[in-house]
């Protein structure tokens, strides 16, 4: 699992209700940290989760799915980087 917050990859999996991050001590079982979670409309995409009071604060939320990646990050790389995935994807000339 990797910290949304600071990035610090846990051995730690996802089902541990109180894991806290070793980076920067933020509770891992957060809304906050979960992939549903919305952070602009601050509501969860799940129609059977219960909505989020402390997006931050630890849960019991059985759906929780790990972000993985820190919440600025839109997953996106570079253009410097499409000729390689091309490369990667469909191989060399």
């Amino acid at each position: 699992m990797i910290c949304s917050r600071c990035g610090r990859e846990d051995a730690r999996t996802a089902g541990s209700f109180g894991a806290v991050c070793e980076g920067c001590g933020c509770y891992l079982h957060t809304c906050d940290q979960c992939r549903l979670y919305d952070v602009s409309s601050r509501l969860c995409a799940s129609s059977t989760a219960e909505q989020p009071g402390d997006p931050g604060h630890k849960n019991f939320c059985e759906e929780f799915e790990p972000y993985d990646r820190l919440r600025g990050d839109s997953g996106k790389t570079g253009s410097s980087d499409a000729g390689q995935r091309f490369t990667d994807l469909f191989g060399g000339r």
